[in-house]
């Protein structure tokens, strides 16, 4: 994995995070890494890297939707 992928990875936690009002970071990644949420990103990262936040955020919530999160 690069450094910038490594780096939207985390982007991607902090803002899940934040949205969902005080889950840690720990949490929220098990959470990715139970669902393959990381496998998505990775997969996608060269679309998904270009989104503004919240369109990110709601392609996450809808892949995990998608996955029965």
């Amino acid at each position: 994995m690069e450094e910038n992928q490594a780096e939207f990875l985390s982007f991607c936690i902090e803002n899940y995070k934040a949205m969902m009002g005080g889950v840690s970071g720990t949490k929220v990644a098990n959470f990715f890494e139970e669902f393959r949420v990381f496998d998505y990103l990775l997969k996608n990262y060269h679309a998904l890297q270009r989104l503004e936040q919240q369109k990110l955020l709601n392609k996450i919530k809808k892949y995990l939707s998608r996955r029965g999160a």
